[in-house]
């Protein structure tokens, strides 16, 4: 096997880190530029990104003239385009024209998963020199990374717009709390019981005041001016019973008589009661006015209006608090249920005298389960399965990075023991201690029906052969992302037979629950497929999945559960 030149591996590997150690469009798009002209000796440089349908949006210009940044054009391509332009593309592609008359001479596409996000225009090269073969790999692979990195930029900016949103559905009830006279501006009860009680002091005058609340049975004291340290329980809840201001020196026939005992003793002048909706939720209880006058009727109303004010502040400040965690978590778990399921194949390729199926059933706390099938050439596929460790956003984009890197590698010319020594050192140089991730993957070659594996600290995928036998692929090494690669994965290759199944699994299926708190467990996967050893693997796949369904408890459920099956026909 030829060995990569440091032109068409090392360049692209630090380039791969450079650009998925940022976020930042606007950096990814000039490193992209910035190494194409600087590697490829371009003279200049455009990436027009796709807004929607046929419209396109000069994204970074380098030494273009005649098209400037943020300009809006009209591209009407799908699919591959050519490196090189020549005349004959302007009847194909009449929109050309104007990029040639700028001095564009080569144009690549940005496409991720068959879906055109964009392309790359260059200027003529210093010297006119034709590409080898090297740099057009190279070329090709970079362009592949930019695109892979521009579209995780996306997602991330809608992740952002996404906080903003909250972020102003937040700021939009701390408005309408600030319209609410001096409880407007308060989103902690804490805060608010100072500037309720601030407010009966400054506004009445009064420095003997007890405050409660309902809370479910029980009646807690929020704020106490009293000379004892506590009123029962059954005093509490007596006057939780009014229904509107009243003074309590008029008022005995409202109350029990130790009620009434106790407000004469602690020397409470009025008893408010503080409601929403008609639902007396707390009480206030106040003493004679400093300046020794009475409280007036005006007094009793605002006393009323202050009281319930603040009842439907707490209750606002409960539910808000309840809705913002609840809504942070929906999404959070919305997010990256997109990310997850943007990095899956739109579809299986069909390949000859193979058949291959592949599902992936999120749970609902978004997890990180990924397979993926990339083709490398007419007779080579790509095969991956992988279970990313956490939950939410964080495994969502440990995923994508890993699919980034993995599509960065695949294309170049190096041993799949070797490809995955990379991959563990950049998932390891670019994630947290506690990030990890099992890992198996193979080259399924069609030309020589072999079966080239290495599997990363994953569950053994079956290997079930036509003459009945059964074992693992178990040969690989360590987890991807703990520590950096100390010697070389070990791969084997496997012949394949017609009528020869391999069975990939994530741990979601083997350790799916029922409701006895018993795992699916391994042995009845071995099983399922012995019986279904006739089946096309499509068949096979819905038979393990629905044989899961049947054993598992669905609100047990909280691992991904992803297959993928190989068949040779």
């Amino acid at each position: 096997m030829k060995t990569p030149s440091p032109f068409e591996l090392q360049p692209l590997v630090e380039f791969t880190r450079t650009i998925n150690s940022s976020f930042d469009l606007d950096f990814i798009l000039n490193n992209v530029l910035y190494t194409l002209m600087g590697k490829l000796r371009f003279t200049r440089g455009l990436i027009m990104l796709r807004e929607n349908g046929t419209t396109y949006r000069a994204a970074k210009v380098k030494g273009v003239q005649g098209i400037q940044e943020n300009e809006h054009m009209e591209i009407s391509a799908e699919g591959e385009m050519k490196i090189s332009i020549d005349s004959n593309d302007q009847a194909q592609f009449p929109w050309l024209t104007r990029l040639q008359n700028c001095g564009i001479t080569h144009i690549l596409d940005l496409t991720v998963r068959n879906n055109l996000i964009g392309v790359v225009c260059l200027g003529k090269r210093i010297g006119e020199q034709q590409f080898t073969a090297s740099e057009e790999i190279f070329f090709r692979s970079l362009v592949n990374i930019s695109a892979t990195a521009i579209e995780k930029t996306s997602i991330l900016e809608e992740l952002k717009e996404a906080n903003r949103n909250l972020d102003s559905r937040i700021q939009e009830l701390n408005t309408l709390f600030e319209m609410s006279k001096e409880f407007g501006a308060v989103i902690e009860r804490e805060q608010l019981v100072k500037v309720l009680v601030f407010s009966l002091l400054g506004h009445l005058g009064t420095n003997r005041y007890l405050i409660a609340v309902k809370d479910n049975d029980n009646c807690e004291v929020i704020a106490s001016r009293l000379p004892v340290k506590e009123v029962s329980q059954s005093v509490l809840r007596d006057l939780l019973t009014c229904e509107k201001p009243v003074v309590v020196a008029d008022s005995a026939e409202l109350f029990e008589p130790d009620t009434y005992r106790c407000l004469n003793d602690y020397a409470i002048s009025v008893v408010v009661p503080m409601t929403i909706q008609g639902v007396t939720r707390g009480v206030m209880l106040l003493g004679k006015r400093m300046t020794g006058s009475s409280y007036s009727m005006k007094d009793m109303e605002f006393l009323s209006s202050l009281g319930n004010l603040a009842m439907i502040s707490m209750e606002n400040i409960r539910l808000f608090e309840e809705t913002l965690e609840k809504q942070r978590m929906e999404e959070e778990l919305k997010i990256a249920h997109k990310i997850q399921q943007g990095l899956l194949p739109k579809s299986i390729p069909d390949i000859p005298n193979y058949q291959l199926a592949a599902r992936t059933i999120p749970s609902r706390q978004v997890g990180g389960d990924y397979f993926d099938i990339v083709q490398l050439d007419d007779h080579r596929y790509l095969l991956v399965i992988a279970d990313v460790s956490g939950k939410g956003t964080p495994a969502a984009l440990l995923m994508s990075n890993l699919q980034a890197t993995i599509r960065a590698l695949a294309p170049l010319d190096i041993t799949i023991a070797d490809a995955t020594a990379r991959v563990n050192d950049l998932i390891y140089d670019n994630t947290s201690a506690d990030n990890f991730i099992t890992f198996f993957w193979a080259i399924l070659n069609t030309k020589d029906n072999t079966f080239k594996y290495v599997n990363a600290g994953h569950n053994h995928p079956f290997y079930f052969q036509a003459d009945g036998s059964v074992r693992r692929l178990d040969k690989g090494g360590m987890i991807l992302g703990v520590m950096r690669s100390l010697s070389t994965y070990e791969h084997e290759t496997i012949a394949l037979q017609p009528g020869d199944t391999i069975v990939t699994f994530t741990d979601g299926v083997s350790e799916a629950m029922n409701p006895y708190n018993e795992e699916y467990g391994e042995d009845r996967i071995a099983l399922v497929v012995r019986n279904a050893a006739v089946e096309s693997a499509g068949e096979l796949l819905n038979t393990i999945f629905l044989s899961v369904d049947e054993f598992a408890d669905p609100d047990k459920q909280t691992d991904d559960i992803t297959a993928l099956v190989v068949k040779a026909l």
